[in-house]
């Protein structure tokens, strides 16, 4: 259990030395639910416990879910996107960021595939990650996301009943393989968090670095900490020998391409464009 203590500041109308209460978590709404929903089932069908956190998303991808990914260096504002069509899919995810958004990016664009999303989507960046959208069904995938990277059971196991501190913050974000900000969310979100505002200024302010540094808590020991800047693009090993891999290659051009699997030439050349193919 990661361990808090209770703030007893004062407030108005409260008595001094009372400690702050809990508040409520907030209703969530129907596209929260549908897309937490989805990862508890998601959890279950790839054999991962209630609580636990994922042991590595990208091999919980290209494994269990039997998901192909492509990792690149993307332009900074996208953070992924997704393609689905004759019960084929692929996830593109922006490999040259921090390994914990990148985690965060390939929940997220799962969840749009467990959530039966058609395959029109556009490309998600950073903001829309963040939640700053109003769109259902990125509404639903940033839910997955959270569920699937930081389940409820988990999350409410290790915060014990006092007010969690950035300390607790950080040491859950290191837990569960996520950014601070992501593990502040997911506390609000569950109702486990009533200094949420003072936090996120702490935050912003950026004085998490320093309890990362001083703490220094283990990070998950998986695929997408070891990545290197090198190693960029990776393929899946299902997709190494496909059209795709021959165009990062420079061993096909984006006509050639596009003549192989059926699409327009000009579309599989921006494509191309973006990692620098």
């Amino acid at each position: 259990m990661i361990q808090s203590s209770v703030v007893t500041q004062p407030r108005v109308g409260a008595n001094p030395g009372a400690p702050l209460v809990r508040h409520h978590a907030r209703v969530p709404g129907k596209d929260t639910n549908i897309g937490a929903k989805r990862a508890r089932e998601a959890r279950a069908a790839l054999g991962l416990g209630t609580a636990e956190p994922v042991p590595c998303i990208l091999t919980t991808l290209e494994r269990d879910a039997a998901v192909p990914v492509a990792l690149a260096a993307l332009p900074a504002q996208i953070a992924g996107c997704v393609w689905s069509g004759a019960g084929r899919a692929l996830v593109w995810a922006n490999g040259a960021q921090p390994p914990a958004r990148v985690r965060f990016t390939l929940a997220h664009e799962l969840g749009h595939l467990r959530c039966g999303h058609d395959a029109h989507l556009a490309i998600d960046s950073f903001e829309t990650l963040s939640g700053v959208t109003s769109d259902a069904r990125e509404v639903q995938a940033n839910a997955f996301a959270a569920e699937l990277l930081m389940p409820a059971a988990g999350v409410r196991a290790l915060v014990d009943s006092g007010e969690p501190t950035l300390e607790t913050v950080v040491l859950l974000a290191a837990h569960f393989g996520v950014s601070t900000i992501a593990a502040l969310y997911r506390l609000n979100t569950l109702g486990l968090a009533a200094r949420y505002a003072r936090l996120k200024e702490e935050i912003d302010g950026g004085l998490h670095v320093e309890v990362w540094e001083r703490l220094d808590p283990p990070r998950p020991d998986d695929a997408l900490e070891r990545l290197r800047a090198e190693d960029l693009p990776r393929l899946s090993p299902a997709i190494a020998g496909s059209a795709l891999a021959a165009l990062l290659d420079g061993a096909a051009s984006a006509d050639e391409v596009a003549a192989l699997i059926g699409c327009e030439a000009g579309l599989v050349a921006r494509a191309a464009g973006l990692v620098g193919a």
